[in-house]
């Protein structure tokens, strides 16, 4: 390397510490925001060593000498300023000449700023930035100061993602959508997108817009430990971050987390409190501004949506749609339909789980289903059964003898009917196969003090009281700590997942649907479903708690009898995994107020009754007369001195005989529709005897009674996955080198790069193609044939690729570990046919059979790059002869392996 390369290295290096890309020539792209050109072509055939461009405008140039030579003497100077007045017309620039010109022997930096014609070359310390020479040249494109951005400490995924976003912001677009999987780090990428733009752009302010309060306090500490910044400081160390938590703002505040609930609480100026109440409030109808908001509507420079498929249609529109001028970036792992409409269809980057499992960011799901009679048909409430009978509308709870005999259906389960052994089988199925089916590859040590952190959504908060209850009989624990409810009637909910996530006695977390989205709990092992779920979007939020990764040192920090974490397990108690799932379709629009059964009955009692109030009363009448059994029938005749269904049907005969008049008013007599309704307006006990049967009962049975229909993986997945795999390995035999060996069975060598080789191909083909998936779908097909690992080492061994293909080809009849049996079939290779070998032989060789056993064939080269010493032991065990070595290492490479003679 020449001194003036090494000065180049160096050079080279500033400017990318700078921000600045720096290319050949022939590299150059138009898209490039800040790039330094090797070489950069100029008039006369000159070259610039280095030729600056910003947004595909020439700035400047530096002109690079060796470190020997001056990089102030007036001839390198006046090399740099004839290169700034030798731009081609053909290329871009702020300025001609050139307003910026460096020289640099790669150990001294000099500067003159061309623009001022007594300006001469004085040293400085660093390469400006791209966005320092911005505001030198008071450059008014928003985006030009940008630096490049540095793949190191990135996933390809993110680096990707703010790459586009500040592309797409650079085009002239306003809003842009991020579709990340869950695990992806849409956080960091937030953090690592408001750091770039409050440090080299003119914005000052963003709104990070979270779902819910508690991910408000995510956010928050992401922002605190975020440090990819210029100076290792953490982002809240640079920029003010500030939760929303009260009725004021710090004015120094550059980036502001919030709810779209408590933002626009804000806006109208009321009294704010920093707990989870407004968590998921809905309006009933659109929401109206104040004439005057407490904030300016160009506030925020950028809003980051999270969550981004929730909250931000129909009623809540508004709020948002307030700040017109702010730029809009929405994170999401599930966009719905009017997610990619609100953002203009301009989707930067689509990062899918399937893609993140291949990374090695998530982990697959397998699914355990159980199936109990009442889960999946319903039952009977007998006859004289005793029920605890709680009213909705008034919270009486009463223990009743039912009256009569009624069947009620699986949909009605934990909404109207809870049955204790319903949830009890569930959970005691749960108990009696965790250890047994679930966690056995390799078994772990059956320790229910550390149970793999389960998370089991319950449909309502009462259903979730009951699983706790139950929870605690069925793994005998008399303690607060082993199973918990996460709800919003549970109090600190923030608290209450990072427990979850760190300590280790808290081990089973019941919960609606606050924890469904967004929150992080690595050591998450079980999702269980004892809910139903419709909602595609909803359903992959909540299958996602279990997809992340963690280090397996980790995990056993918190689940001591763990080994890794290589998937979890989705225990379908439900048949949320049976059925296609709806994409809901949101609001785009506001809707009107809906009128609540109790404000429509006080309505009509004061005589306000238009035709599509009387119409809503006969169809409310008529189901609730459907639903109600002979004594609530009965009841409401007592009350209202007529029928529920009589009273439906006067009505509906007045509208089809067209006997009532217009409403116009409840100024005018109305006495038609009045005599309609006189037996509810005149009787206000039959009005909330009505109120009452509409809010309905809740039925507790004492004990209630079910039976285990089925309890497993899924046969049909795990044979269509075999099936999937026979297939690609008779389609790739001719093309894929390990499969063409096994393939035609001759004893060649399969080395540990060709099993790698094959490993990462059949994972791009298909996320189900991992070997202890395979292993563990064969095993459920084939039960009687398939020997499940009893040590971490076999359900790790990298040969085990070998035996899941022989096993395709039907080369062996039982798919089993030949780490297994690597020590029995040494001990036959040292015994085939009184095999001559001495004792030091023997000694080296016995060193590399795990080796074999566990990576596939090597050679003494192979054996060479990891140990040199010992390879050298080995040829010399071998008398000199790397040939004779090898031999032998081929020879234990078949028996060991392939099990064969050699």
């Amino acid at each position: 390397m020449t001194p003036e390369e090494k000065a180049r290295q160096k050079i080279d290096r500033w400017f990318r510490d700078a921000g600045w890309q720096v290319v050949n020539r022939d590299d150059y792209e138009p898209n490039c925001t800040a790039v330094a050109i090797r070489e950069g072509l100029l008039k006369g055939n000159l070259e610039a060593d280095y030729f600056l461009f910003i947004n595909g405008k020439a700035v400047g140039v530096l002109e690079a000498k060796s470190e020997a030579k001056d990089a102030a003497s007036g001839k390198v100077c006046e090399q740099a300023v004839l290169y700034a007045k030798s731009v081609p017309s053909r290329y871009q620039a702020y300025q001609r000449p050139l307003p910026f010109l460096f020289t640099s022997n790669g150990r001294e930096l000099y500067f003159c700023d061309f623009r001022n014609p007594d300006a001469c070359f004085k040293p400085i310390t660093d390469i400006p930035t791209p966005y320092d020479l911005v505001k030198q040249l008071g450059i008014s494109d928003y985006f030009a100061g940008l630096p490049v951005l540095c793949k190191e400490g990135l996933r390809d995924c993110q680096y990707e993602a703010v790459t586009e976003l500040e592309k797409t912001f650079r085009s002239g677009q306003k809003r842009a959508l991020m579709v990340m999987a869950t695990g992806a780090g849409k956080t960091f990428t937030a953090c690592l997108a408001a750091y770039r733009m409050l440090s080299c752009t003119p914005m000052r302010r963003i709104l990070f817009l979270v779902d819910r309060n508690n991910l408000g306090r995510q956010a928050e500490e992401g922002f605190g430990t975020f440090r990819l910044t210029e100076n290792g400081e953490a982002f809240n160390a640079i920029f003010t971050v500030n939760r929303l938590r009260s009725a004021s703002i710090p004015s120094d505040s550059n980036v502001v987390i919030s709810t779209i609930q408590r933002l626009f609480s804000f806006l109208k100026g009321d009294d704010i409190e920093d707990n989870d109440d407004d968590d998921g409030d809905e309006p009933a109808e659109e929401v109206v501004l104040p004439p005057n908001p407490n904030l300016p509507h160009d506030y925020f420079d950028m809003i980051i949506i999270d969550e981004c498929h929730r909250s931000i249609y129909g009623n809540w529109r508004r709020v948002l749609e307030y700040f017109d001028t702010a730029r809009l970036v929405g994170l999401t792992a599930t966009p719905i339909p009017q997610t990619k409409a609100f953002f203009n269809y301009n989707i930067i980057v689509n990062y899918t789980l399937e893609r993140s499992i291949l990374d090695n960011i998530n982990v697959e799901c397998r699914v355990y289903r159980i199936k109990t009679k009442v889960t999946e048909s319903g039952g009977t409430i007998l006859e004289g059964e005793k029920v605890r009978e709680e009213t909705r509308y008034t919270g009486e709870v009463k223990t009743i003898h039912n009256k009569e005999t009624r069947n009620y259906t699986n949909k009605e389960l934990n909404r109207n009917i809870v049955n204790p052994a319903q949830i009890k089988l569930i959970l005691s199925t749960y108990r009696d196969v965790v250890y047994k089916e679930l966690f056995n590859d390799p078994p772990r040590e059956a320790n229910f003090d550390y149970l793999p952190k389960t998370l089991i959504f319950a449909l309502n908060e009462a259903h979730a009281t009951n699983i706790v209850q139950i929870a605690k009989e069925v793994f005998g624990r008399t303690d607060d700590r082993f199973v918990q409810k996460i709800t919003y009637s549970a109090g600190d909910s923030n608290g209450l997942i990072r427990q979850f996530r760190n300590d280790k006695d808290f081990r089973i977390a019941v919960t609606c649907t606050l924890v469904a989205t967004g929150t992080d709990i690595k050591p998450l092992e079980v999702v269980m479903f004892m809910r139903d779920v419709e909602s595609l979007s909803l359903y992959i939020q909540m299958k996602g708690r279990g997809v992340r990764t963690i280090d397996d040192e980790k995990l056993r920090d918190v689940t001591p009898n763990a080994f890794s974490k290589d998937c979890f397990y989705l225990v379908d108690a439900a048949g949320v995994t049976d059925h296609y799932k709806t994409v809901r379709v949101a609001n785009e629009g506001p809707t009107t107020k809906t009128v609540t059964l109790k404000e429509l009955l006080e309505r009509i009692s004061h005589g306000y009754l238009p035709d599509e109030y009387l119409r809503r009363l006969a169809a409310t009448l008529s189901r609730i007369y459907h639903k109600a059994d002979n004594s609530q029938r009965d009841e409401f005749a007592r009350l209202a001195h007529v029928g529920m269904k009589e009273l439906a049907s006067s009505i509906y005969d007045a509208f089809e005989n067209n006997a009532l008049p217009p409403f116009v008013s409840t100024d005018e007599p109305n006495d038609e529709r009045k005599g309609l309704v006189a037996p509810l307006a005149n009787h206000a006990d039959a009005r909330r005897h009505l109120l009452i049967l509409a809010a309905g009962f809740v039925n507790t049975l004492m004990p209630g009674e079910d039976t285990l229909i089925y309890k497993g993986f899924s046969i049909e997945e795990a044979k269509s996955t075999t099936e999937a795999f026979e297939e690609f390995c008779k389609e790739h035999s001719d093309e894929i080198e390990a499969l063409r060996i096994i393939y035609n069975n001759e004893g060649e060598p399969i080395t540990y790069s060709m099993l790698k080789d094959l490993e990462n191909k059949l994972k791009m083909a298909n996320n189900q193609f991992t070997s202890k998936r395979l292993w563990n779908s064969y095993a459920i097909v084939n039960p009687n044939r398939v020997r499940r690992s009893t040590t971490k080492e076999e359900s790790e061994a990298l040969t085990n690729i070998i035996q899941l293909v022989r096993f395709a080809f039907r080369q062996i009849e039982r798919l089993d570990s030949v780490v297994t049996t690597s020590k029995q079939y040494f001990n036959l290779w040292l015994g085939q046919n009184q095999r001559e070998i001495t004792d030091k032989q023997r000694e080296v060789v016995r060193h590399i059979v795990d080796y074999i056993a566990f990576n596939g064939a090597c050679t003494v080269r192979d054996i060479r790059e990891e140990d040199a010493s010992y390879a050298a032991q080995m040829i010399h065990a071998f008398g000199g002869s790397m040939q004779k070595a090898d031999e032998a290492l081929q020879s234990l490479y078949k028996f060991v392996v392939l099990r064969k003679a050699a």
